[in-house]
């Protein structure tokens, strides 16, 4: 079953989804951006319509719509997409703030459209092998760290991107999240802004989480440079006796028991394309995918806590999520 999908925002990650969705069977039909000439590249790279963001709302022949936008604009447009009846992937983080993100769900909610977050470091194969392999950890210490961002960068102003500890944190939080398998509970964390003084961010946090089935996890977010051996993303696990580390861009796996040691390797990143088959499954089946909404608020309310817990040096619940 094809789907007439729109995507708003034209940039790199709007171009990716763009490609996957033509891989996998299911071009997008609309194309819409502030600066209109890139609506007009993908529609000619792919096929397809430039239309305006408002056209591509309001349009009875648009099932689904891809918000790729700079991150304090996804409010407005997901609420628009939600009352008009479309079904919504939205790049991750959701929002920025608490009163953002409970805004989407109440609207999605209301609404009753499918919406999926972009998480895609879940949906990579061997993350998923890692929650097969470690159902039970007891501990998982993970990293995202960057190199610097510019300080001019919009993902570094503190209302279009919030900073790298927002903007990427998400997808740290999100997989350990289920990596645990379990509700969290509790929030402690230290950190603040060490590398940009001009901007109102918080660009480097180390966070402690504790999960309701005794799961404790660390988890280290900043853009204070490359790690050489890990890479960007970087997720160990353990259970007392069995280990696991998942690193070089979630493209390798190390497990290690008493008796064995086993490397698993992927040649190709492929969490994008996963996410997208993810996200035509759901509008295929009607139900809400793994990655949706809840999950959106989840990730960006756990942040804006451990910022908080890092400002007041107290621990902070998590209970309510």
């Amino acid at each position: 079953m094809s789907h007439n999908i729109g995507i708003i925002g034209c940039g790199l990650i709007g171009e990716t989804h763009a490609e996957l969705l033509e891989q996998l069977g299911n071009p997008a039909t609309h194309y819409a951006d502030v600066h209109p000439e890139r609506a007009f590249e993908l529609a000619k790279k792919f096929g397809g319509t430039a239309s305006t963001a408002d056209e591509i709302l309001h349009s009875s022949d648009i099932q689904a719509v891809y918000i790729c936008t700079h991150h304090d604009t996804h409010t407005p447009l997901v609420i628009a997409a939600a009352e008009n009846g479309k079904h919504i992937f939205i790049e991750k983080p959701m929002a920025l703030t608490e009163r953002d993100s409970r805004a989407i769900v109440s609207a999605v909610e209301k609404s009753g459209v499918i919406c999926m977050c972009g998480f895609k470091l879940r949906f990579y194969p061997l993350a998923k092998k890692a929650m097969t392999l470690i159902k039970h950890p007891t501990l998982i210490v993970a990293h995202v760290l960057d190199k610097r961002w510019p300080d001019d960068s919009w993902a570094n102003d503190p209302i279009k991107g919030g900073g790298n500890v927002l903007s990427q944190g998400c997808h740290a939080v999100d997989l350990v999240c289920e990596l645990a398998g379990s509700k969290s509970v509790r929030v402690f964390a230290e950190g603040g802004n060490l590398h940009h003084p001009s901007n109102a961010i918080t660009d480097t946090l180390s966070m402690t989480m504790a999960f309701e089935n005794g799961t404790r996890a660390s988890i280290t977010i900043a853009d204070a440079g490359d790690s050489p051996v890990t890479s960007k993303f970087s997720f160990q696990m353990m259970d007392g006796e069995r280990s696991l580390h998942l690193h070089d861009r979630l493209m390798q796996l190390d497990y290690v028991t008493p008796t064995t040691e086993q490397l698993f390797t992927d040649a190709l990143e492929v969490g994008f394309l996963e996410e997208d088959r993810a996200f035509l499954a759901a509008l295929t089946s009607g139900k809400q995918p793994e990655s949706n909404h809840r999950a959106g608020l989840r990730a960006t309310m756990i942040l804006l806590r451990a910022i908080e817990s890092a400002r007041t040096h107290q621990p902070l619940s998590l209970e309510d999520l």
